[in-house]
């Protein structure tokens, strides 16, 4: 048998024990919170042709994501048009996550979607490492990229970052061919690529351009004894790779063409003042509300445009227990340090050394400078939600560690010494990834500490409403008939194996209350925010129990107003001197199945995790 069939069967049973090991992430990974917005927006694009509910993200995840629940036979609801639930995405996706009946079903055929792009991202590890190192060092980056869990959460639920990640890394590895051989089947390859990792997420927009610049400095100051195509030749056969791409794109949109007014629901007399855009195209875009020309892919306009607002407002971060909008230079290299098993993160930092050691060839330095543009752009980006966002630095991390630990085990003076030492990382990384096995995306490495809720806690990285499923089966095993609610979800709560509930809007609550990470330190559950810390005192009671890794339960008992003094529970006080904050909906307080079910009608608004 060959060294090449072998290294091809071993990143297949790699792969293969992943793909197992997510299937069973499921029965306990309850809904997250984006997922019935990603199908919603994938059944409207295949069942009515258009792209309306969220055009932010482009719809190549989405189609993934609602194709298998296409082919089972979910098609888009029938909501009243007077409703105003009938373009709220979530309320949408949840109709038809839960409404045949088959919620369960149908929940896996979504989270299967995502799931091929999981195993291209893990190809494309394999190909872009052995090409620089070799046989071992393919293996070694598949077996740190299938076993780091923040890559199997995203592939365990049906997000459009598993899909960006693995297409903006099939794009940057089929540049990186391109920069060595510009010829035309590459930059056909190279066209398509680009078109494919646009349709996936519009950070495409920021990491693929900051990669490229970094990749091609790389090439062009290290290159020796390659030849060399002229600037203008590289120019124009790169044109029409964008030029392929956009081709790609439109497909993806299915060559639509489409009045701007239609697609973005903008007429003259609703015009906004584009307040965010740059003030040349604030005119342009009044121009294009007034004359409503037909536009090739509108839908991938309006994205943009709804995208370019988001990131103009500076939502609000977290880090370290503070709030801050706009967030910090440092938030995602910080993200990336406390997400990544440390394992992995020592095998990168020996990999840095190797390859930086290694100067001889310039291409085993290029997935490192794509890394390195990543990482650069991301200092200035203000929306920061979560190590999600930039997910693709993860599969390049392991291909720079395992790139860069063969060459240094080639040149080691103590090759037997560094072998053991690389293959006991690797058992701890493999050892660390198994004990995440239930809980995926709220994996933390050591250097997190013991309540990870005090580094990070937004944008999946920690509270995404996954432990629900946990939550409804500890209040049946504790015969627990009525809770106060304060958890990060966006499931349809009635239909979520629950008691009856309240939504704690005011101190005054008493009795079993769940208060999850987000809600504890944002004041962010269900479809409202209070401010943050307004559930702070909760933590100088002790939980009756943790369920999962980001639930606490609580109970709360109370003295009558004619009696003074501290209740003690167990061994805290309660003292809840919380002021009264009025999240009222239409002068009515919101309940759950004891005003009749939920009804979010008129105040929802959009989670950023």
């Amino acid at each position: 048998m060959s060294e090449t069939l072998r290294s091809r069967l071993v990143v297949s049973l790699l792969i293969s024990i992943s793909l197992i090991r997510i299937a069973f992430s499921y029965i306990d990974t309850a809904q997250s919170f984006d997922e019935p917005c990603h199908v919603a927006a994938g059944i409207e694009f295949l069942d009515k042709g258009t792209y309306t509910l969220d055009p932010v993200h482009p719809p190549l995840a989405r189609i993934a994501i609602g194709l298998p629940l296409y082919m089972a036979g979910e098609r888009y609801p029938s909501l009243p048009q007077n409703d105003p639930n009938s373009r709220n995405y979530n309320v949408v996706g949840n109709d038809i996550l839960y409404g045949s009946g088959h919620f369960m079903r149908n929940l896996v055929l979504a989270r299967t979607g995502v799931l091929p792009f999981f195993v291209l991202g893990a190809i494309v590890v394999y190909l872009w490492a052995r090409r620089l190192s070799g046989e071992m060092a393919a293996i070694f980056a598949v077996l740190l990229y299938t076993t780091t869990p923040t890559i199997l959460a995203f592939a365990s639920i049906a997000y459009t970052d598993i899909v960006a990640a693995s297409t903006q890394l099939m794009a940057m590895f089929v540049f990186s061919l391109w920069l060595e051989t510009p010829d035309r089947n590459r930059t056909i390859w190279l066209g398509i690529a680009l078109g494919i990792a646009f349709l996936a997420k519009l950070t495409t927009v920021l990491f693929l351009p900051a990669s490229a610049v970094c990749m091609a400095l790389v090439w062009f100051f290290k290159r020796q004894g390659q030849p060399e195509a002229k600037l203008s030749q590289r120019t124009m056969k790169l044109v029409a790779a964008f030029a392929l791409a956009a081709v790609v794109v439109w497909a993806g949109y299915g060559f639509s063409m489409k009045r701007l007014r239609e697609t973005t629901g903008i007429t003259p007399q609703t015009m906004p003042s584009f307040q965010h855009f740059p003030s040349p195209l604030r005119s342009a875009a009044r121009a294009l509300v007034v004359r409503n020309p037909r536009v090739p892919a509108a839908e991938l306009l309006n994205g943009v445009a709804t995208a370019w607002v988001l990131n103009g407002t500076a939502s609000q971060s977290y880090l370290f227990e503070r709030v801050k909008a706009g967030g910090w230079w440092y938030y995602y290299l910080v993200d990336l340090g406390v997400k990544l098993p440390i394992p992995l993160l020592i095998l990168f930092a020996a990999g840095l050394f190797g390859i930086l050691k290694d100067r001889k060839d310039s291409t085993i330095l290029l997935p490192l400078s794509a890394l390195a543009g990543i990482l650069l752009i991301t200092m200035h980006v203000k929306y920061q939600v979560g190590v999600r966002h930039i997910l693709v630095a993860i599969p390049l991390t392991a291909i720079v560690a395992a790139v860069g630990c063969t060459s240094l085990l080639k040149h080691t003076s103590l090759p037997s010494a560094a072998k053991w030492v690389v293959a006991l990382l690797l058992v701890w990384q493999v050892v660390e990834s198994g004990a995440s096995q239930s809980d995926f995306l709220a994996y933390f490495n050591q250097l997190a500490g013991r309540d990870p809720s005090k580094v990070l806690v937004t944008g999946c990285d920690l509270d995404c409403g996954q432990d629900l499923f946990r939550l409804a089966r500890e209040l049946r095993t504790r015969h627990i008939d009525k809770i106060n609610l304060a958890i990060w979800s966006s499931a349809d709560i009635d239909r979520s194996g629950l008691p009856p509930y309240e939504i704690p809007s005011s101190p005054s609550y008493s009795g079993w209350i769940a208060v999850s990470a987000r809600a504890l330190r944002m004041g962010d559950f269900l479809h409202q925010t209070l401010p943050p810390n307004y559930f702070a005192q909760l933590e100088r009671q002790r939980p009756v129990a943790l369920v999962g890794k980001t639930i606490q339960l609580f109970y709360i008992s109370r003295k009558s107003e004619a009696e003074s003094g501290p209740r003690i529970i167990g061994k805290s006080k309660l003292s809840l001197q919380i002021p009264e904050i009025n999240s009222t909906v239409d002068g009515n307080r919101y309940y759950g199945r004891e005003k009749g079910g939920a009804d979010q009608g008129g105040w929802f608004v959009p989670g950023i995790g």
